[in-house]
C-alpha cells in the first residue's frame, strides 16, 4: 500500500495546457460527483466517484475507448456496508455516440450511496524541485507536480494527488464477445484418418556460441618475466668479451675455460618446458604496448554482454600440453584485462592438444543465460536502483478546469543539505580536472523523489540548476548545479602485481596467482577563502575489490562517493588502490620476477622452508649484480683510458712527423705508458669480476633448479632413530 502524506495546504497555479493531448470523453452519470483524482507516473489516473441512487439502479455511459480499463479496474461499494453492488451492461460494442452504458444494480431501497473507483488512460505527471540554502547546514526544499487535465471534464473542488511505483500497466480487452472454437465429433467416421504433421527436430542441446577470433601462439603478448620473453631478451643481449679483453685474457691464461659460456647463461641454464618443440615460434613474443591487434580486440569484447570464454591449445609435441595451453590462456586474458575488459566477463580453459587445432588461443562469446534459465539456476539480475514508491496528495480540494495543467505542491519544508564539491570523471559531462558545486540535501519524507530538475537558490538568487535521479525516502542525494573551477584535481595512476599465492615452481619457473593492482592518486586543491567539502565518485567494476581508499564515503548508484574535508586554500592527496586475481607464469632469473618474489617474502603467509632457500638466492643474485656494476664502472674508465690513449698516440704522432725531440716527447711516450698500464690492469680486473659473475651465476641456477614448493620430509628411518634416542 502506498503511503499517504498530506502536505500543507495546497498552492496551485492553473495555467494553460497549450500543448496537452486532445480531449478525450470522459465517465458520466446523473448526480455523480468526482472527488479524488490520482495521477501516476505509468500513464494510468486514479478516480474515485460518488453518487446517490434514487431508483434501482444508475446508469453509467464510459466511453468506449475507456471501457476495457474501466472493466479490469472498477470497484463499485455501498459507502456505509461496504457491500460490492453487481454491474450489467450491453454485449455490443457502444450503445450511442462513442459510449457505453453500464448499469449499477441496487436492491433494498433507495436513496443509497454509492462509491465508485476505477483507473483510465492519462498522461504521466512531472516534477520539478526548488532548493534554497540557508544557513547552519539547512535548506527550504520545494517540490511540484505538473499535472494536465485531458479527460474531458473539469475537475472542481477535487482532492488532486500525484504517486509513482514499480506498478505494471498495460491493456487488456474485457469488453469484446469470446466464442471457443470446438471440434466437431461424429460416429461411425468412414474417412481415412491423416497423419501427424511432421517436422523437423530441434536438438534441445547446448547453448549457440560464437567464434569471435583466433590468435596463434606468436600473436599473444609475453608479460616482462615470462620464461619466453626473458629467453628472447637473453638471446637478443647475449654477447661474450670484446676483443681487447679477450686478446689480454687469453695472453695472461685467465679465461679458464670462460670461453664456453656467455654471460647470458650456457645452454644448461635454459627451462625445456619453455622449449620450442620443432622449430621456433611464428612471431617473437610481444609486450601489450605495442600489440594493435590485442587492443582492438579488447575494444570490440567491451561491448559484448556475453562471458568471453579463451581456450587455450598446445601442439601435440609440446611437454605438459595442458599447462601450455593454460599458460596462453591466462596471458591473454591478462593482457585484455590490461586494456579494459571486465575481469568478471573473462573465463580460461585449457584444451590441451587438439587435432587439427594449432597452438594459441581461441576467443568465444557464450550468450547470457536466457530470463527462464537464470531462474533455475538462481543467477540474480544486474542490479540497479530500486524503485521507490510514493504518494502526495492536497490537503483541499482544488479546480482544474479541462484543458489546463496545474502545478501541486507536493513536498514543501526545511530539509538537511549543505553546498558540496562532486568530482564526476566518470560521467559523459563530468570533468576529469574540476569538481562541480553541488547541494547535498536528505529527502524529508516517506516517499521517494520522482527525476526531475533541481533549481538552486541561494541568498535571493539564482545560482544554478541540475537534474536529479529517483531519491529513496529519507536518502541523502548529491545535485551538481555550477562548475566555479575552485577545487582543482590532478590525476595520476599507476599499476603494478603483487604474488598472493604459488602454485607451482619447477627449475626456477614460478606459477602465481597474482593481485593485479591498479593505484589512482588525486591531489584535490581548494583555491577558496573558505572550507569545501570534496566528494569523490569512484565506481569499482565487477571484478575489482577496493583495498585502499577514503574511510568516509558514500553510495552514489553502483559508484562510491568518497568524502575529503579541506581548510582554506588547502590540499589532499587521495589513494585508491583496488585488485584483480591473475594468474602469472615468471621466470625468477628475470629481474620482474625475483622483485615480485622478494615483496612476497614480506608478507606473513610465506613457507618458512621457501624464504629460507629464497633468501639465499637473493643473496647469490645480489652479489652477482654487485659485480656486474663494477664491471660497467670498468668498462666506462677503459673507454676513457682508450680514448686518452688515442690522443697522446696522435700528439706522438704528430710530433715525429715535425721531427721535435725532447722533454715534451717523453713526457707524453712516458704518460702514455702509465695510460696503457692502467688499461691492461682495467682489463683484468673487468675478466676477475666476469669470472665472480660467473661462478655466482652457476651457483643461483643451480639453486634456483632445485627449489620446490614442497615440503622436505625426513626419511621414515631417521624418524624411528630420533624417536629411539
Amino acid at each position: 500500500m502506498h503511503a499517504r502524506i498530506v502536505l500543507l495546504p495546497l498552492a496551485a497555479l492553473i495555467v494553460s495546457a497549450a500543448s496537452c493531448a486532445p480531449t478525450a470523453s470522459f465517465v458520466k452519470a446523473p448526480e455523480i460527483t468526482l472527488g479524488r483524482v490520482v495521477v501516476y507516473r505509468n500513464g494510468i489516473a486514479y478516480y474515485e466517484r460518488r453518487a446517490q441512487i434514487e431508483g434501482e439502479r444508475l446508469v453509467l455511459r464510459v466511453p468506449a475507448d475507456k471501457i476495457d480499463d474501466f472493466l479490469k479496474s472498477l470497484t463499485v461499494n455501498d459507502a456505509v456496508t461496504k457491500q460490492a453492488l453487481p454491474v450489467s451492461f450491453p454485449t455490443q460494442r457502444a450503445s450511442y455516440a462513442g459510449e457505453v452504458e453500464m448499469a449499477v444494480q441496487v436492491t433494498g431501497g433507495t436513496g443509497r450511496q454509492v462509491v465508485l473507483t476505477y483507473v483510465t488512460e492519462a498522461p504521466a505527471w512531472k516534477p520539478s524541485y526548488r532548493v534554497i540554502m540557508g544557513k547552519e547546514g539547512t535548506v527550504n526544499l520545494e517540490g511540484w507536480a505538473i499535472v494536465d487535465n485531458t479527460s474531458g471534464e473539469d475537475w472542481r473542488a477535487v482532492r488532486v494527488g500525484v504517486g509513482s511505483s514499480s506498478a505494471l500497466s498495460f491493456r487488456f480487452d474485457l469488453h469484446s464477445i469470446r466464442l471457443v472454437q470446438r471440434e466437431t465429433l461424429q460416429t461411425q467416421d468412414r474417412f481415412a484418418k491423416a497423419p501427424p504433421r511432421g517436422g523437423s527436430l530441434v536438438a534441445d542441446g547446448p547453448r549457440q556460441e560464437v567464434v569471435l577470433d583466433q590468435l596463434a601462439d606468436g600473436d599473444i603478448p609475453r608479460q616482462a618475466g615470462h620464461p619466453e620473453a626473458v629467453a628472447l631478451n637473453a638471446k637478443k643481449d647475449r654477447s661474450g668479451y670484446g676483443d681487447d679483453e679477450m686478446r689480454s685474457a687469453r695472453g695472461r691464461g685467465r679465461l679458464h675455460g670462460l670461453a664456453a659460456s656467455s654471460a647470458g647463461g650456457g645452454a644448461g641454464l635454459r627451462h625445456p618446458r619453455y622449449r620450442s618443440p620443432a622449430k621456433a615460434p611464428a612471431a617473437e613474443p610481444r609486450t601489450a604496448s605495442d600489440d594493435a591487434r590485442v587492443r582492438a580486440l579488447a575494444q570490440s569484447l567491451r561491448s559484448r554482454r556475453g562471458t568471453i570464454l579463451l581456450e587455450g591449445y598446445a601442439d601435440a609435441n609440446e611437454r605438459e600440453p595442458a599447462t601450455r595451453a593454460l599458460d596462453r590462456a591466462n596471458l591473454l586474458r591478462n593482457q585484455l584485462i590490461l586494456n579494459g575488459v571486465p575481469p568478471a566477463q573473462i573465463k580460461v580453459e585449457a584444451r590441451g592438444a587438439v587435432a587439427g587445432q594449432r597452438a594459441g588461443v581461441r576467443i568465444v562469446e557464450q550468450p547470457p543465460l536466457p530470463a527462464d534459465t537464470a531462474q533455475k539456476t538462481g543467477r540474480k539480475e544486474e542490479a540497479g536502483a530500486p524503485v521507490g514508491e510514493s504518494h502526495f496528495e492536497s490537503g483541499k480540494p482544488m479546480t482544474v478546469k479541462r484543458g489546463t495543467s496545474a502545478m501541486v505542491s507536493i513536498v514543501q519544508g526545511k530539509a538537511s543539505g549543505e553546498v558540496v564539491y562532486l568530482y564526476d570523471p566518470e560521467s559523459s559531462a563530468g570533468s576529469d580536472r574540476f569538481a562541480f558545486k553541488s547541494v547535498r540535501f536528505r529527502n524529508p519524507t516517506g516517499s521517494t523523489l520522482e527525476s526531475g530538475p533541481v533549481t538552486v537558490y541561494g541568498e535571493g538568487r539564482f545560482i544554478g540548476e541540475g537534474l536529479t535521479e529517483a531519491i529513496p525516502p529519507r536518502a541523502l542525494a548529491v545535485v551538481p548545479f555550477a562548475l566555479d573551477r575552485q577545487v582543482v584535481v590532478d590525476s595520476s595512476g599507476s599499476t603494478g602485481d603483487r604474488i598472493a599465492r604459488l602454485v607451482k615452481l619447477h627449475r626456477g619457473v614460478l606459477t602465481a596467482e597474482v593481485q593485479h593492482l591498479r593505484n589512482t592518486k588525486l591531489k584535490v586543491v581548494n583555491r577558496l577563502g573558505t572550507p569545501a567539502t570534496v566528494l569523490i565518485r569512484h565506481t569499482v567494476h565487477k571484478g575489482w575489490t577496493l583495498l585502499r581508499a577514503p574511510k568516509t564515503g558514500e553510495r552514489f548508484g553502483e559508484a562510491h562517493l568518497f568524502e575529503v574535508r579541506l581548510g582554506a586554500g588547502s590540499h589532499a592527496v587521495v589513494e585508491i588502490e583496488e585488485a584483480t586475481p591473475m594468474v602469472r607464469v615468471l621466470d625468477l632469473r628475470s629481474p620482474v620476477g625475483l622483485d615480485l618474489v622478494r615483496v612476497y617474502l614480506q608478507t606473513p603467509r610465506v613457507e618458512p622452508e621457501f624464504a629460507a632457500a629464497m633468501a639465499k638466492l637473493l643473496k647469490l643474485h645480489a652479489e652477482m649484480t654487485k659485480h656486474e656494476e663494477a664491471i660497467e664502472n670498468l668498462r666506462q674508465q677503459g673507454d676513457e683510458y682508450r680514448q686518452r690513449n688515442d690522443e697522446l698516440h696522435a700528439q706522438i704522432f704528430s710530433l715525429k712527423a715535425v721531427k721535435a725531440k725532447g722533454t715534451l716527447m717523453q713526457h707524453l711516450e712516458t704518460k702514455m705508458k702509465e695510460i696503457s698500464q692502467r688499461l691492461q690492469a682495467n682489463t683484468i680486473a673487468i675478466v676477475d669480476h666476469q669470472e665472480k659473475v660467473m661462478v655466482a651465476k652457476v651457483r643461483f641456477h643451480e639453486g634456483l633448479a632445485e627449489l620446490t614448493l614442497e615440503k622436505k620430509t625426513e626419511p621414515s628411518a631417521d624418524k624411528a632413530k630420533k624417536k629411539t634416542a
